[in-house]
């Protein structure tokens, strides 16, 4: 919806400018103010003073032109704005006039809100060239990832950040090229001797012979607990007789696993009754979810529009 004011003109008689000023909302918030000045003679004149920057000095006017001027306010009014104008003829004639806008016409439903940029985290895993920035919080505005890894955020529109500006990009990440870790090699653990059954000479008919003696295996589990969680592993040692569960799947053994949550339960247990467990047979294992690296700070622009 725009509204018009009509302007104040100065001496009628002559020589004179008719100054006239209208407002609308602007697109992406504040005001789009538009003056309009009318030369009332048909002579040249030249504009020797201005207390708006809109309209220039040394803005020239041919016979009886009519000029627009055009300006954007993103802070609103707590008075009538008001353009005043001083000009002087090809005859050496001056005149000042003004014209307004009354404060009632600036519609609140324009307002402009400034707001914070986000600060957008910043994942590092171990190994070379594999910083990124993760999930941009949510606010009143849209992110866009580019293919050198920066990221550009733009204000909704009614929003703009710090010192008027719409947009931020924030340059690629930095990678801190920490090398992984190399997991240990564990020696193979070899089975304990375990002495032949003793078979008990028969007593009656049939002959009885007593079950064999169930050999006892160990088991074990380790985990590697980095930053972040993209590289937390555990791993369960391959052994014979023994098969590991966690949540009731079954695990694959002397092979590095993703930790999937920051709990992981492991269980052993002997394949069947001629093995039995002898120490430890269940690890719960917890993984920390501190972040690798903290965001960059990106300072705003104190230029002005």
């Amino acid at each position: 919806m725009g509204f018009a004011v009509v302007g104040v003109a100065g001496a009628a008689s002559a020589h004179h400018n008719t100054i006239t000023g209208s407002v609308v909302c602007r697109t992406g918030g504040g005001w789009a103010v538009t003056w309009t000045v009318t030369n009332s003679e048909s002579r040249k004149e030249w504009i020797t003073w201005s207390n708006r920057a809109v309209v220039p000095v040394g803005a020239e006017f041919t016979s009886r032109q009519t000029r627009y001027f055009n300006e954007t306010i993103t802070a609103r009014p707590t008075s009538d704005v008001v353009l005043t104008l001083k000009a002087k003829w090809d005859n050496n004639t001056t005149q000042t006039n003004s014209g307004k806008i009354r404060v009632s016409e600036f519609s609140e439903d324009c307002h402009v809100t400034t707001v914070q940029p986000p600060t957008i985290p910043v994942t590092d895993d171990c190994g070379p060239g594999n910083a990124s920035y993760g999930q941009v919080p949510s606010g009143p505005w849209t992110s866009t990832t580019h293919p050198d890894g920066s990221v550009t955020v733009t204000a909704d529109p009614g929003n703009q950040f710090p010192g008027g500006q719409t947009s931020i990009t924030y340059p690629a990440p930095s990678d801190s090229n920490v090398p992984c870790p190399t997991p240990p090699v564990e020696p193979p653990v070899e089975p304990p001797v375990v002495a032949p059954p003793v078979v008990q000479p028969p007593v009656v008919t049939p002959p009885e012979v007593l079950p064999a003696e169930a050999r006892a295996v160990s088991a074990r589990a380790r985990k590697i607990d980095k930053c972040g969680t993209r590289g937390d592993v555990y791993k369960v040692v391959k052994r014979s007789g023994v098969v590991y569960t966690s949540k009731g799947k079954t695990l694959r053994q002397g092979v590095w696993l993703k930790a999937r949550g920051k709990r992981v339960t492991v269980r052993a247990h002997a394949v069947d009754t001629s093995y039995r467990l002898q120490g430890k047979h269940v690890w719960k294992m917890s993984f920390r979810t501190r972040p690798c690296a903290s965001a960059p700070e990106v300072a705003p622009s104190t230029g002005s529009r």
